[in-house]
C-alpha cells in the first residue's frame, strides 16, 4: 500500500536520511516507528514548508520528475523592493550562472518599506532555484516557504508536525 504523508519542515532542518555533520534532519523529528520514508523533492537548511514523504520510491521519482508538470507553489519574503520588469524576466524564464530555469508564475503578493511577499510556481524545481534567481537581482531572501506540492497544501500544519494523507488519489494505484 502506498502511504503519504505532509510534514511542515522547519528552517535549520535538513532533508536527508544520514548527515555527516551530524546536523538534525527531517528524521530525526518523525516518530521512528513509521515505515522506511523517503522524502519527495527537498528544501534546503534555511527554507521551511510542504515536504511530502512516501514509502514508495516510484511514487517519489513521479512526483520529483518535471516531465510530470507538478506545481510547487512558494511564498517568498525578499528584501527591499521588486520591480515588475524584473518579474518580467522570471515570467519568461531566466538563465544564471549558466543554468537555464523554465518560465515562473510569479507575483507580488504584498510589500512594506524594507520587503516584499512574493507567490511564485515552479514546475521544474532545481537546485536553490528561488534563492539564486533572487540572488541574482540583488533580491535577499529573508523567508522562503513551500505552501504546496500538486494537490497538496501546507495548510494550518505547525513546523515540525507530520500528518498522513489519507485517501490520497495515489493510494492503491502503482504508478
Amino acid at each position: 500500500e502506498i502511504k503519504l504523508w505532509k510534514f511542515h519542515k522547519p528552517v535549520g532542518v535538513i532533508t536527508t536520511t544520514k548527515d555527516p555533520l551530524k546536523r538534525k534532519t527531517v528524521f530525526d523529528l518523525i516518530p521512528k516507528n513509521l515505515p522506511r520514508l523517503m522524502p519527495i523533492g527537498r528544501l534546503d537548511r534555511k527554507s521551511e514548508g510542504l515536504l511530502l514523504l512516501t514509502n514508495n520510491g516510484t511514487l517519489s521519482r513521479y512526483f520529483e520528475l518535471p516531465k510530470n508538470k507538478i506545481i510547487r507553489v512558494y511564498s517568498v519574503r525578499v528584501k527591499g523592493k521588486v520591480e515588475e520588469n524584473q518579474l518580467n524576466v522570471i515570467r519568461r524564464g531566466i538563465k544564471v550562472d549558466r543554468v537555464r530555469y523554465a518560465p515562473i508564475k510569479v507575483k507580488v503578493e504584498s510589500y512594506n518599506i524594507s520587503s516584499t511577499w512574493l507567490k511564485m510556481e515552479l514546475i521544474e524545481g532545481k537546485n536553490r532555484e528561488i534563492r539564486k534567481i533572487c540572488s541574482y537581482f540583488g533580491w535577499e531572501v529573508s523567508k522562503l516557504i513551500r505552501q504546496r506540492y500538486g494537490k497538496f497544501n501546507l495548510g494550518n500544519l505547525k513546523p515540525g508536525v507530520l500528518k498522513e494523507v489519507k485517501d490520497h488519489p495515489y493510494s492503491d494505484v502503482y504508478l
